[in-house]
């Protein structure tokens, strides 16, 4: 079965955690080689890597819009059109067992109660993450709420003279607040700088330093930063490697504040800006909310940042070119790497399809509380006929479809022949009476007795079964799990619109079979005929704890002068098994006028 969201959201972690590991190589090992600034602007674009597991790469699709707006105003299926199908069904269900839900049912591992497990505490820890978040953002309530906006005419001119220094021109509110120890700045629409009340501490050249820092925050809009640093300590908040880069990432956005401060100042000036920060690191115990930029830090954060101001030098025109070339390599590497961790992309295994007739049908009140996708061919008219785009070009389990083309490798090796094709039941008890008893390829296909077909794989090898899928393009070609269950389990997966292609590839015997075993599988497939039209086909069921949760029915119908194949896929808590998926494919063919009513 497929992978649950968590349990790739695990293994992304992982995969993001090696890439963060080789992003700090480069940055330390290069670091004399890059400049401050750039070390702050490859953390910055590594915040793509957090965001990458939630991209889904595979509905990026520009055709999407185009086909929805073609497909505006589509006629919805009648109730009088569903209830004729449904007696249709009925009449078909009277000539033999294909309806019926024959299927190994699958209990749910422990893993997969344990992921729900994680999922849980994860989601627990985000909780308390969140309320912590609350705090902060209570605490900038407060302070906004205590606030006297600074009325000094001298102060005002400076704020001025500093917002033109940086060619800054949007409006701040310049304030005070009882509740701060520390300059500190706030607000994602409008801009706060709030100063301690005592303003005797700081002289006008000092004064002028904070103006400058704080103005910079504003400019290089790190209230944003701060934001989405936010957001990624929520989720990644089990994942001590993200962590660690959010704190450096919090450091390196102070030390190039610093230096762009120190840009703009003299060098007795420079001397006094470390001072300044040095006094607000003593006078400031409380932690900052991390919706706002406070110019007192942590210890060790104001210990690197003196470093970096006692050694600032301007960059060289050598230097920046360098560092050019290396944050280009690097946003090349975390593009590239972008793909290989999105669990979206991961969880969902797509077939890319194009095709010159495709027709978008709404067949929705057919599935009713059932997500799938129906898909039908005319071959006539070389066009495709498609309801939900997205879940046709989706991969899921053949299931009991598969077993077409077990029988077909079968019989072209020699394993079985259509006078010879029994095989002796083992005694092994089965939930289905029809299973306990010896099988020949007819009744096997008839009943889906899927033990006859475990024996026929077996027999043929895993090897000659993987030459078969690579040949014949079968969905992902993938038979990785036991050579029994790969078929079943989610390693083998194919789209309903691959199970089109493969069924026209087998009707009209495109890869050279022996014209008898073709004959052979179409006779075994057969599942009504009238003077009308032949239909054939196999349902496919996957049961889980004992509820069917997936279900397929893919097959073809030959009129007179005409072939239509059809795949239909379903899925559900419940009641989504392979009899619900014909029913859902008749109801469609007989509203197409492909089959009618009895």
């Amino acid at each position: 079965m497929d992978n649950s969201f968590f349990t790739l959201f695990l293994i992304s972690n992982i995969l993001v955690s090696v890439i963060f590991g080789i992003i700090f190589v480069i940055k330390k090992g290069l670091k004399k080689q890059i400049t401050i600034n750039t070390q702050y602007y490859i953390s910055l674009l590594s915040l793509l890597v957090l965001f990458a597991p939630f991209v889904p790469l595979q509905f990026i699709e520009i055709n999407t819009f185009f086909r929805d707006f073609l497909n505006v105003g589509v006629h919805h299926s009648s109730q009088t059109d569903i209830h004729s199908a449904a007696t249709m069904t009925e009449t078909f269900l009277q000539n033999g067992n294909w309806q019926q839900n024959f299927s190994n049912s699958i209990e749910q591992s422990p893993l997969n109660m344990l992921d729900s497990v994680f999922f849980c505490v994860w989601v627990i820890g985000m909780l308390v993450i969140l309320l912590a978040t609350f705090s902060s953002i209570l605490r900038i309530h407060k302070i906004k709420k205590s606030l006297k906006v600074n009325v000094n005419r001298d102060l005002t001119s400076l704020l001025t003279a500093c917002k033109k220094d940086l060619d800054y021109h949007n409006k701040v509110i310049l304030a005070y607040s009882p509740l701060v120890k520390s300059p500190i700045t706030f607000g994602f629409l409008k801009r706060y700088i709030v100063l301690p009340f005592d303003r005797s501490m700081l002289t006008d050249d000092e004064m002028k330093s904070v103006l400058l820092h704080e103005l910079v925050h504003c400019k290089r809009n790190d209230i944003l930063i701060n934001y989405i640093m936010g957001l990624s300590r929520l989720v990644y908040w089990f994942n001590p490697i993200v962590w660690y880069f959010l704190k450096e990432m919090q450091t390196e956005m102070e030390i190039t504040c610093d230096y762009a401060v120190l840009k703009t100042l003299d060098e007795d000036s420079q001397l006094k800006y470390g001072e300044v920060i040095l006094k607000f690191a003593s006078q400031s115990k409380q932690a900052t909310p991390f919706t706002a930029s406070e110019i007192s830090s942590s210890y060790n954060q104001v210990k690197r940042r003196i470093v970096s101001i006692v050694n600032f030098q301007v960059e060289t025109k050598r230097q920046k070119v360098k560092s050019g070339l290396i944050f280009t390599s690097v946003l090349v590497f975390i593009v590239a790497s972008i793909p290989s961790i999105s669990v979206l992309a991961i969880n969902k295994d797509t077939h890319p399809f194009s095709h010159q007739h495709i027709v978008t049908k709404d067949y929705s009140p057919f599935f009713e509380n059932l997500t799938g996708s129906a898909v039908l061919y005319d071959t006539k008219m070389d066009q495709y006929t498609i309801y939900n785009e997205d879940e046709s070009t989706t991969r899921f389990a053949p299931n009991s479809t598969y077993k077409i083309f077990s029988a077909l490798f079968a019989l072209e090796n020699g394993i079985i022949t259509k006078e010879n094709s029994e095989i002796a039941w083992d005694r092994t008890l089965h939930k289905y009476d029809k299973w306990n008893q010896n099988q020949d390829l007819f009744t096997a296909m008839e009943n889906s007795t899927t033990w006859y077909f475990q024996h026929l794989d077996k027999q043929l090898g895993k090897k000659k079964l993987q030459t078969y899928f690579e040949q014949m393009n079968y969905g992902n070609k993938d038979m990785s799990n036991n050579i029994t269950d790969y078929w079943m389990d989610g390693s083998l997966k194919i789209s309903p619109v691959e199970q089109i292609g493969m069924l026209r590839t087998f009707y009209h015997n495109d890869f050279s079979f022996d014209p008898s075993t073709i004959q052979t599988v179409k006779d075994s497939i057969l599942l009504e005929e009238t003077n009308e039209h032949r239909l054939s086909g196999k349902t496919g069921t996957a049961e889980v704890n004992g509820q069917n949760i997936d279900g397929w029915f893919i097959g073809y119908v030959e009129t007179e002068d005409n072939t239509f194949f059809f795949a239909v896929h379903i899925k559900g808590e419940k009641d989504a098994g392979g009899s619900t998926a014909s029913e859902i494919a008749l109801s469609i063919l007989k509203k197409e006028g492909i089959i009618k009513s009895p």
